[in-house]
């Protein structure tokens, strides 16, 4: 009888080991499948090529809930030890079945969205509203998931609870940003809306942006989309006695951003300077806009990588040249400083056409999403409003442009009045180090001039009255850095052009001059309260991107990048 009982005993175990083994390979499976569709994009789920895959995972994630549902496991959940591991296992199993099912469910329902006629106005707010209410639906549905004890757990299983809770939250941030996005792009096209419109030049950068060389506005109603008197910044009037305060008149007063319009956004917040562009435009008599819109060529590459090329006189535009069309190529055709309102003419009617395309052609919202987020992604384009309800929306959605208490941005803001940042190769790389209960951070930041010979004037300069040399680079070298980030400096410059509060951040900056074929360092030093802590490397819109590195990694950055310690 003990022997049975032994054999019945030591079946029993060895059954538990094998169940919990097949529920470890089915986790582990559905996870890699998971992961390889994330991998492959949301296009390649709008359009239908990665539903079997999602489907595969959610079928890998309920075999798994299933083994370890087994009443066979029963008696293993009242042992202490062991069916603390058990019940976790069979919460992480059970959350990312119901989180797979979730977004088959949105799939299906995103894929059916995006097939909406979307030809006309109406059609496309319809558009919009359906998607921002199926993210927040799906973002609603997967709320309730809970993921099993937490603490006490052996290193796999808490791993794959840690790793699938992360994963959880970024979906749900995803869904939310595409909530508010959506919902705050309806608004605008539902409107009635009138926006300020800036067209920026990145072949000559402000901070966390192109320089605004045009302008114009926006009206929508009714879901119609039309961009009224773009015109060249030197044609509008200068304003005067628009008020200047706060942080922005101390850190940049020097500068004149109230008057001059090419001087906005010397700081990276486009809050503040989109607030300012508005009070500049009542100044002039244009009268109260109800937000600011900027965008430069990247996100016009991206607008019409979605609707095609358009035709700007006799030149064909497409996603293809459009870049190197308005930073480049439009300087050869007009080189001379005569042309100045030819060139810049070229710029607002590039970005007139962009968004007549748009208002007048059928084109895929998967492939126009994905540019676009791109675009938003890299602060290409920004938008602001003065209504609190929209600006949090486009806050949320990550499109407004503001930075954060640990955001760090680092900016080369053109003075030389050339076009040079083009050829401007920025490489930065950060490094934190403990001592004591602090955390001493360095910015090492490596500038150099690879303009080359034979270029016309008007990119290579000299700009009249600088005193530069052709070829010349004259900029402000300024970091934004974490808010409480203390004793900021640089090393050899004993007197800043800049310093100080700058929002919620802190700015430094000093100004260089740089002939061609010349290089230059700066080590931009600070401390930081505490042993550890994450700064948030926020994009600096510039083309080229500037090169980032941490010990172990390298990025471009073109996207918002996390570092932690």
């Amino acid at each position: 009888m003990r022997t049975v009982l032994l054999v019945l005993v030591g079946a029993w175990v060895l059954f538990v080991l094998v169940m919990v083994g097949l529920a470890a390979r089915d986790l582990q499976k559905g996870r890699s499948i998971a992961t390889a569709v994330a991998h492959r994009g949301a296009p390649a789920l709008a359009e239908g090529r990665s539903s079997a895959g999602l489907r595969a995972a959610r079928a890998r994630f309920q075999h798994a809930r299933d083994r370890l549902h087994s009443a066979a496991l029963t008696p293993v959940r009242v042992v202490p030890l062991l069916g603390r591991q058990l019940r976790a296992a069979t919460a992480v199993s059970s959350a990312a079945a119901r989180a797979a099912t979730v977004g088959v469910g949105a799939v299906d329902d995103g894929r059916r969205i995006l097939a909406m006629p979307h030809a006309d106005g109406p059609q496309r707010v319809a558009q919009m509203r359906a998607l921002a209410s199926l993210a927040a639906r799906a973002d609603a549905r997967l709320a309730p998931l809970t993921f099993g004890p937490r603490g006490g757990l052996l290193p796999p299983v808490a791993h794959a609870q840690a790793k699938l809770v992360a994963q959880v939250a970024g979906i749900r941030a995803g869904l939310r940003k595409g909530a508010a996005g959506a919902g705050a792009v309806a608004d605008l096209l539902a409107g009635p809306r009138r926006y300020l419109v800036f067209a920026a030049n990145n072949a000559e950068m402000r901070a966390g942006s192109g320089m605004f060389l045009s302008v114009g506005e926006l009206v929508t109603q009714d879901g119609t989309l039309h961009l009224n008197g773009m015109s060249t910044v030197t044609e509008v009037p200068q304003p005067q006695n628009v008020p200047l305060e706060g942080d922005m008149a101390a850190r940049w007063g020097w500068l004149r951003p109230e008057v001059e319009w090419r001087n906005l956004m010397l700081s990276p917040r486009f809050d503040a300077s989109a607030e300012l562009a508005t009070r500049m435009w009542s100044a002039i008599g244009r009268g109260p806009v109800d937000g600011v819109l900027a965008l430069d060529p990247v996100t016009l590459r991206a607008i019409l990588g979605a609707t095609g090329p358009v035709q700007v006189g006799s030149l064909t535009v497409s996603a293809g040249n459009v870049v190197d069309e308005l930073l480049h190529a439009q300087y050869l055709r007009f080189p001379s400083d005569a042309q100045v309102s030819e060139r810049r003419s070229d710029l607002s009617a590039t970005a007139t056409a962009a968004v007549e395309a748009l208002q007048t052609r059928t084109w895929s919202a998967t492939q126009l999403a994905q540019g676009i987020g791109g675009a938003v992604r890299g602060r290409h384009i920004v938008v602001w409003s003065a209504r609190p309800a929209d600006e949090q929306a486009w806050e949320t959605a990550g499109v407004a442009g503001t930075l954060k208490p640990n955001s760090l941005l680092l900016s080369v803001v053109s003075r030389g009045g050339n076009k040079l940042d083009q050829y401007l190769g920025v490489t930065s790389d950060l490094s934190v180090r403990r001592a004591g209960n602090r955390t001493e951070g360095a910015v090492r930041v490596t500038v150099r001039n690879s303009a080359p010979p034979g270029e016309p004037s008007v990119i290579d300069g000299p700009y009249s009255g600088i005193g530069l040399d052709e070829g010349d680079y004259l900029g402000v070298l300024a970091v934004n850095l974490p808010a409480d980030a203390e004793q900021a400096r640089i090393d050899g410059v004993p007197q800043l052009a800049v310093a100080g509060p700058d929002g919620p951040t802190v700015v430094v900056g000093t100004q260089f001059r740089l002939p061609r074929g010349q290089a230059q360092t700066f080590v931009i030093r600070f401390d930081i309260p505490g042993r550890h802590g994450a700064i948030r490397l926020e994009p600096s819109a510039r083309v080229p991107t500037v090169q980032w590195q941490v010990p172990g990694h390298h990025w471009s950055d073109g996207i918002a990048h996390l570092v932690s310690w």
